[in-house]
């Protein structure tokens, strides 16, 4: 039973490692939800980082610097203006053909935004990322 677990859990690690393109989608929609106002707060960026690093498949996958480094990488380009922003769009359309992963992305996007409640301009920005991910931002308790 123990073994199954573990091939279970360890699975969605196997998927995920050395999935860059993953890891970069996560902290792209993450940092467009943290810039969603015109700037991005020390909390804001806490929050990214901590919202990547609390997905167990992620943080198995990649190391708290690689992370930190994505993370750090990501909000930048946020801040970039709009080439910067149609950037990270790009990000997300690399792994927009995997449900999962989508909306794992999605999930982390609304941890970010829930910092401090989802202001109107982090909605928009809630709904392009679930648009281009191919989701429903209303199926997702926003």
């Amino acid at each position: 039973m123990f073994a199954a677990l573990k091939n279970k859990l360890s699975g969605g690690v196997n998927k995920y490692s050395g999935r860059k393109d993953f890891l970069e989608a996560v902290c792209a929609a993450s940092a467009l939800v943290a810039a969603a106002d015109g700037d991005v707060s020390d909390a804001e960026v806490d929050q990214t980082v901590k919202a990547v690093s609390s997905n167990a498949s992620l943080s198995a996958a990649f190391k708290t610097s690689e992370i930190e480094r994505t993370a750090d990488a990501m909000l930048k380009r946020a801040q970039g203006g709009r080439v910067g922003r149609s950037g990270l769009y790009k990000e997300l359309e690399d792994i927009s053909s995997d449900h999962e992963m989508s909306e794992t992305v999605l999930y982390s996007a609304l941890d970010v935004a829930d910092n401090g409640g989802i202001s109107a301009e982090e909605k928009q920005v809630l709904a392009k990322i679930a648009q281009t991910l191919g989701l429903n931002l209303a199926n997702y308790d926003v």
